[in-house]
Formats: C-alpha cells, structure tokens, sequence
C-alpha cells in the first residue's frame, strides 16, 4: 500500500531497530518526514544512533504506539509477523502501510541513478567503497549500507548527486512481500559479485535465489550497465543461461578469462613488515593498464574494487557523474579503510594478535582465512567461528564449513542456539563439524569455557580470528585483557 507523502509528514517505522530499517528512518528524517519508530530489546549500534538522532523509539511494542504517533504511513520490517500485537493492530487501523525496500524505491531512488551492489558475499565493503570513492570525488552521492564504513559517518546519506550506492539484499521483504529487498530498488547500474546457496531458512534451493537475481537483472534497462565477475561460477552460469554474457561489463577478478572487459592482471600482497598496502592491476575497459593500491586485503577484496572501477567508468561514460582523472580515483581507493568487523584488530598483546571478522559462510570464511594466511605467514592462525545466523545453525553447510575452517591451525567452533523452529535433524552439529575437521578443533556449549581454552592455549606470535554474524557473547573484546592479565 502506497501514499503520497510531503515533508513533515509522520512516517513510523515498525522494527526500526534492524540495521535496514534505522538507516532508513534515518534517511526520512534526513529528507524531512516526522520520524518515530518501535521496537523491543533495542540494542547498539542502531539504538545509540536513533538516539543521536533524536528519533524517539517506543518500546516494548503495543498498540497503543500507533495511536501516539498518528502516522500517515508505517513502514513494517521483515521481522514482524502475522499474530504480532502492534501488526495486527496496524491491519486493522485502515493506516497505510509498507516495507523499507519500497519506501525506499518510491520515495529516494526513484529520481536517482541507483546502483545496486549484489551478490552472496562482499555487498557491505563493495557498497561502501563505492559511497566513499564517489563521495571522495566530488559527487555527493546518496548511499545505505548495511554496516558501518570506517570513513563515514553513518551508513546512510540521501546526497545531492545523481548517484545513489545501495546495498541489494537477496534476503525477503516483509510478510506480504517474499520477493527480495533488491527488487524494489530501481536499479540502473547492477553491480552482481557472486551467487551461491544462502539463507536456507528463506529459500529452499539455489535455484530460489537464482530465480530473485534473474528479475533483479530483468530490471536494469542497459545490459552493459550490469558489472558482472564472471571469474564466479555462479555468476557466470546465470549470465549463460540468460544469454547476457555478451552483453555485460564482465569483470575477470582472478585473471583467467581473457575475453572479460575488466581485468584483474596481477595483486601483490605487502611485504612482512612493510605496511598493509596491496597492490592492484587492472586492466580496463579502454584498454588501459591501470593500478591501485589499497589497505584491503585478499583476491575477495581485490573483486570488490574491480567492479566498482568498472562501475565508475560507466557512471562517467553516461553522465551520471562529471569525469575525473584517474589518479583521483586511485587516491580515493587508497584512503578506504574498510568496514567495521571486517578483519578488525581487536587487540595485540604479548606478540598475541586478536581480528574480528562478520564471514559467516563458509565461502567468505575461506577467503578470509586464506588473505590471513598472506598476511601472516609463518604465525600460528587460531580461528573461533560462531554459528549463529539462519543458515549456519543448520546443518546444510557442515561439511564445508569444515573444509574451510581447516586452513587454520586451530579451530574453536563456538555456542550454536537451539532452534526449535529448525528440524531436530535438519539443525547445526557442532561436535560433527569439529570431527570432520579433526584433532585441530573442538566445539564448545559455551561461548565463556570457549574464552578460558582460548587463554590458555595462546601463545606469542598466534593470530587469533573471531568470525560470528553476531555477539559471540563478547569475548571477542575481553579476549586481549585476558591475555594481559592470564591469571586474573
């Protein structure tokens, strides 16, 4: 349901303590609507930023919130359901009402030239890189991101430029829309990482997914608009499928098709005790050699800044943005500094170096243990790996997680929730994963008896990872004391 709306206009967000929908609040504040919101359990990082923003927040849900705010639209987030009180009392109100991906489409992207940042792996650092480059450009773009970007200072901006970078979740948009968040997002430019099986509490196959990415690209009206790694199988089986290889920007991020437009050429990872900067060569579209330097680490990050120099090319070709020199586009990739809780370090005492990291596939596991291993040769890699997200407390991936937590030397696999809405036979077995992988790891009930192992084993020159899309119950930030202090 769809309403006409005018600056200072109440509009009320139902869930707005999720990522999306906060940064979204934050945007119609931003653009003038009477912004106010409810939630349960609000916690940082969105309920500080509400906050600062001083957008007020009604918890616990009721519905009597409805009648304090008077609003003329409430935007639903996805985790409300059919049953809930406030929802029900919404249904009946005869209030208009919608999800965050249209409010979004029909209100900020409409006159804007959106791009949309796709894919299973690397949205939020692509993304970001994108709003950060064409923000250190000049262009005053718009940009939602679904993290916090280090060289931002919020992870949302409506802009007075044409562009608009928007993160493009596969994931479903409210209970009366099962369709992806991307589609409502009016893609002109698509820039689509990678496809693989995901969010196996949504989807029932990779062919679900497949099926959302194909009306995605159905969108974008310009085919050579959609940047595309074709280095990736999934990608490049859909592009086959749909006859479109021909007609993207196809990008070559590990160098093995030579027929791609954009190349990857050649990554150089720094040298031991020479500062973080890797080294990047491309080749683009024109034919030009072109390379960069970046503090990102890894082929995945490399990927990710491929398609946005292939991006920014077409955004200047079209006129959705002036033309600059190249050296300024190098400079700006250069002074990214990535994400928060992407390869953070948390501490380093005794020799002793403790990351955080969000990958919670076994895919972007990989790829991060791997660029550690690059990082840190000759050092002992201890990973602690947190299964909590949907798809992870089932037993889908057990096997690969596995493979892929196997390039560290050690393996603490952490609490894994009891879901009952899950399957009794269909949920995660941690203590299978840790024998599959074998002597190196061992599965904890408890994320605290995890802490006390995890002290007792390091020992100087360990680099120690957290990876978890959650909490993992904060030891990830006591972990560094601990050391300091191993008998406290």
């Amino acid at each position: 349901m769809t309403t006409q709306l005018q600056p200072g206009d109440a509009v009320y967000f139902m869930g707005i303590g999720g990522t999306g929908m906060a940064s979204v609040a934050g945007l119609a504040q931003e653009a003038g609507f009477k912004v106010s919101g409810s939630d349960a359990n609000i916690y940082p990082p969105m309920s500080t930023m509400l906050e600062e923003l001083g957008i007020p927040v009604h918890t616990p849900y009721g519905p009597e919130n409805l009648s304090k705010a008077q609003p003329k639209l409430v935007v639903v987030g996805n985790a409300l359901s059919r049953g809930h009180p406030e929802l029900e009392a919404l249904l009946s109100s005869g209030i208009p009402y919608t999800s965050f991906p249209a409010f979004l489409g029909d209100n900020f992207l409409h006159k804007r030239a959106s791009v949309v940042v796709a894919g299973t792996h690397g949205k939020t650092t692509t993304t970001s890189i994108m709003a950060c480059v064409a923000r250190d450009l000049g262009w005053e773009p718009g940009y939602l991101i679904g993290g916090i970007p280090r060289d931002l200072p919020q992870g949302f901006a409506l802009g007075k430029g044409k562009i608009f970078a928007i993160e493009g979740d596969e994931y479903d948009t409210t209970f009366f829309d099962k369709n992806s968040k991307f589609l409502h997002y009016r893609p002109k430019y698509v820039i689509l990482n990678n496809i693989e099986f995901d969010h196996a509490d949504i989807f029932k196959d990779l062919a679900a997914i497949e099926a959302q990415f194909t009306k995605l690209l159905g969108l974008v009206s310009d085919p050579t608009k959609i940047i595309a790694n074709i280095d990736d199988p999934g990608v490049a089986s859909l592009l086959d499928r749909l006859q479109l290889t021909q007609k993207v920007t196809t990008v070559a991020t590990l160098g093995k098709n030579t027929s791609a437009k954009v190349k990857l050429l050649n990554l150089e990872a720094p040298a031991p005790g020479k500062g973080d900067l890797w080294t990047i060569t491309v080749q683009t579209a024109d034919g030009q050699m072109r390379a960069v330097k970046t503090h990102l680490a890894g082929p995945h990050n490399a990927a990710n800044i491929c398609q946005v120099l292939a991006c920014l090319d077409l955004i200047q070709a079209a006129g959705d943005a002036p033309r600059v020199d190249f050296t300024k586009v190098a400079q700006a990739i250069q002074n990214f500094s990535g994400v928060k809780r992407r390869l953070d370090r948390l501490a380093s005492v005794r020799d002793i170096d403790v990351f955080e990291d969000f990958a919670h596939h076994p895919t972007a596991v990989k790829a991060v243990l791997e660029s550690m291993r690059t990082l840190y040769p000759g050092r002992r890699l201890i990973v602690a790996f947190e299964p909590k997200n949907a798809t992870s407390r089932r037993n889908v991936f057990v096997k690969e997680f596995a493979k892929s937590l196997s390039v560290a030397d050690r393996v603490f696999i952490g609490a894994c929730p009891v879901d009952q809405r899950i399957p009794a036979d269909q949920r995660m077995n941690t203590s299978e994963m840790a024998e599959l992988i074998g002597e190196r790891a061992q599965a904890f009930g408890d994320n605290e008896a995890l802490l006390e192992s995890l002290v007792a084993l390091a020992k100087p020159n360990d680099a120690i990872i957290f990876m978890s899309s959650s909490s993992f119950s904060g030891i990830q930030y006591r972990l560094g004391e601990r050391l300091s202090h191993p008998n406290a």
